[in-house]
């Protein structure tokens, strides 16, 4: 039992987080504006034409500010020349000026855009890599250097009006903050913190904070504790939320969907960008389906089903809730076992999938369960447990069938069956499965509800089967709806009634949540489970969703903020989606939250004018050579801004050092330096060979 400081207002009810508005030209970000979409260029900044036509480019898909590198001076004093040619085909987009390393080209191009980016991890520093403890007179002179260094561009963006983020990366720490708070959420929160007093200092504060890391659960703890920390100080600035490096395809949609997600449904963040290694304009798409749903919220308003009646929502989060905001700490729970699979306790989050065919046709079943639990290849990760339903006696014959035909084909592949408990009650025979899902009819008076409920558990237990309660607000029994009306706190009740209704050890028991606040319902469950020192494993369901890209996002968004929070011990994705698409999408979720490992983990950045190769290509070209080595992370990095930090995250990386050069790292350690890129894949490989953690793809 833990008590924390609070991240946000309610855990258990969406707020936004209240900020000040900051105005980046005609843009405001914060305050009661929409969450505000933004992406970044990757043409060269010196080429006019090219980076201009991609401006505008984003801006026709949705964007609404624009981030340009400025490497040097030159870039620097380029984008008068690109907004000067945006001005004449009549775009009005404000401008961001992205600054690493050089104060000098930070100090000219503030003269011409709306907004600059700084990185407090290099902007006074470069990174060495260096160990060295500091005193704390050492550490205050340190201060009073950075703080020497950065003042004139604090004057300077006050004196022209201009907006500034400080935009902390987990991979460019400085040697200062690495060595006193280490490689930490802490350290990314100090590190900019350091810089936003300088600000405050000189009275400015036209300011946004971002806390960006590669890791998912390492960017959502760093928010939440920087939302804290500002709290404690008084401080109400905007945020910009992204993960870096997140990569391309499903993968780095998920990633960032997981990260960004988690943060907006807390009411943190105030404008987002997907990072993706692709062309800037997929991006928008990306991000806009993100935003979407909290923007629609904002625009209407309305009150919370959820009215938290014993747990707390004061700014000091109830003690019941367990779990840990600032640092990754599973959900305790009893370990189970469903058919032959183990589920709960230290075992994996496991990944179960219903089939979306009539039961009756059992052709077209079987040809489901096909897909779902045989890989397509031999890398592939295949679903756990099958969900089928059943609704009436026609259905249970069909499935009398469809058993005895998996049997003859040798599938054994855990069954679960969804089935009305009323069904249960009156059906002569229920052939055996792994696990029933039900949960006794809301309609029943206390008593025979309570009763039907043992019949459930009686015939579970002489069948050696699971039961899985399955709640929603419509299977609140009316009793509790009185009192309690359709709220958490009457789907915890209700835990509660069917918990006690459990004889004995046997049979096992879960619960599940269908609700369209996933987020909130677990969580105030899971609170209330704890307070009641209840340990049953809770299954994660998404609500009923439709359609690739609205399943991608919402699955990645629900499922991933609780896993992310140690809260679930299975996951199903409820959608319409072809089998395969939903395994993938299972797998890169719980890859996402640094759950599961099914493939190669690539971190890979999206590209900008400092690419020093071709990004895309370069990715495509490793991926298609090393996805299949399973629990291993391997970052591709463009330049060094970001790429030597974020090897801490990898465990081998290949970074870009200079035109047709490549260094080749293990962790954040250089091995080999500008090689040229035309022998790096093999040396690549070579390498991984070498540390013992290359297969032959199958």
């Amino acid at each position: 039992m833990i008590t924390l400081p609070a991240y946000c207002p309610d855990t258990f009810a969406y707020h936004r987080r209240k900020t000040r508005e900051v105005k980046v030209g005609d843009v405001g970000i914060g305050g009661d504006n929409p969450i505000r979409i933004q992406s970044m260029t990757i043409s060269d900044t010196m080429d006019t034409a090219a980076t201009v036509a991609e401006t505008i480019e984003l801006v026709e898909a949705g964007c609404e500010i624009v981030r340009i590198t400025a490497p040097s001076l030159n870039e620097a004093e380029n984008l008068r020349h690109i907004k000067a040619e945006l001005k004449r085909q009549g775009v009005n987009v404000p401008i961001i000026a992205d600054i690493h390393f050089t104060p000098n080209a930070a100090l000219l191009a503030a003269e011409y855009v709306e907004k600059v980016r700084i990185n407090p991890g290099n902007y006074a520093d470069k990174k060495k890599f260096a160990e060295r403890e500091y005193t704390d007179s050492e550490y205050e002179a340190e201060l009073e250097r950075i703080e020497a260094r950065f003042k004139p561009l604090v004057l300077k963006v006050k004196q022209c009006g201009v907006a500034m983020r400080i935009g902390t990366n987990h991979g460019s720490l400085s040697d200062r903050i690495m060595n006193r708070f280490g490689d930490t959420p802490q350290g990314m929160v100090e590190s900019a913190l350091e810089f936003l007093r300088i600000c405050r200092r000189y009275d400015y504060h036209d300011i946004i904070l971002s806390m960006k890391a590669s890791n998912p659960l390492v960017m959502i703890q760093a928010y939440r504790l920087l939302a804290t920390r500002m709290d404690d100080e008084g401080m109400d600035y905007p945020f910009h939320l992204g993960v870096t490096e997140a990569g391309d395809g499903e993968e780095g949609r998920i990633k960032s969907a997981v990260g960004i997600g988690s943060l907006l449904e807390d009411g943190i963040g105030d404008t987002i960008r997907v990072s993706l290694t692709e062309d800037a304009v997929h991006e928008i798409p990306a991000a806009q389906t993100i935003a979407s749903p909290y923007n629609t919220r904002l625009a209407a308003p309305r009150t919370t089903v959820a009215v938290p009646v014993q747990l707390s929502t004061s700014p000091t989060p109830s003690p019941q809730e367990a779990r840990n905001p600032y640092g990754y700490m599973r959900r305790t729970s009893d370990e189970m076992q469903i058919g032959d699979l183990l589920l709960g306790g230290t075992q994996p989050v496991r990944v179960e999938l219903a089939t979306t065919v009539p039961l009756q046709d059992v052709d077209r079943t079987m040809a489901e369960i096909q897909d779902l639990t045989v890989p397509a290849n031999a890398n592939d990760p295949v679903c756990e447990m099958v969900r089928l339903r059943a609704d009436n006696a026609e259905d249970l014959a069909a499935l009398d069938l469809l058993t005895t035909r998996l049997q003859a084909a040798e599938q054994t592949v855990p069954l679960a069956l969804h089935i009305p408990a009323s069904l249960l009650q009156t059906a002569a025979t229920v052939p055996a499965m792994a696990k029933l899902i039900t949960v006794p009819d809301a309609a029943l008076a206390e008593t025979a509800w309570r009763e039907q409920a043992r019949h459930v558990l009686n015939i579970a237990a002489q069948q050696g089967t699971a039961v899985e309660w399955a709640l929603s607000f419509e299977t609140i029994p009316n009793d509790i709806r009185a009192d309690y009306g359709e709220t958490f706190e009457a789907l915890a009740r209700t835990a509660d009634r069917l918990i006690a209704c459990k004889p004995s050890s046997e049979p096992s028991v879960m619960l599940s949540i269908t609700t369209e606040m996933p987020v909130q319902a677990y969580r105030y469950v899971a609170a209330w489970l704890h307070a009641q020192g209840v340990t049953v494993p809770l299954h994660l369901t998404t609500p009923s969703l439709s359609g690739h890209n609205d399943t991608l996002f919402q699955s990645a968004i629900g499922l991933g903020t609780l896993l992310s929070d140690g809260i679930g011990d299975s996951i199903l994705i409820d959608s319409d989606c072809p089998a395969r698409t939903k395994i993938s999408f299972c797998y890169n979720i719980l890859q996402a939250a640094r759950l599961r490992m099914s493939k190669t983990e690539f971190i890979s950045c999206p590209s900008c004018g400092r690419t020093l190769f071709n990004l895309q290509t370069t990715t495509e070209r490793i991926k298609s050579q090393m996805s299949h080595l399973k629990e291993t992370k391997i970052a591709i990095m463009g330049c060094i801004v970001n790429g030597p930090g974020e090897m801490a995250d990898a465990d081998f990386g290949y970074v870009g050092s200079g035109p047709g050069k490549i260094s080749l790292y293990v962790g954040k350690d250089c091995v080999e330096r500008n090689i040229p890129d035309t022998h790096a894949d093999e040396r690549l490989i070579q390498l991984i060979k070498d540390h013992g953690k290359w297969v032959d793809p199958a």
